[in-house]
């Protein structure tokens, strides 16, 4: 998405993601503080929920994920 966006701003302006910026904060936050980072994974799981077609959603899911994903689906 970000490349679009760019295609329609002039040059000389930069587009910046924030989810990479976010990203980069907490992981040195949490590299920081490990009595926090290990209480965020403690006892976790990971859910997956769409309004989607199931198995598009964990198609997707998988490659992203680079593990098999399983979603639920749930109508709104």
């Amino acid at each position: 998405l970000k490349s679009i966006i760019e295609d329609y701003v002039p040059q000389h302006v930069q587009v910046v993601s924030q989810g990479d910026l976010v990203a980069d904060s907490l992981k040195d936050y949490l590299s920081r503080h490990p009595n926090l980072a290990n209480m965020c994974s403690k006892g976790s799981s990971i859910q997956f929920y769409t309004t989607d077609d199931v198995s598009n959603f964990n198609e997707k899911g998988s490659l992203f994920f680079g593990e098999p994903v399983k979603a639920q689906q749930i109508h709104l």
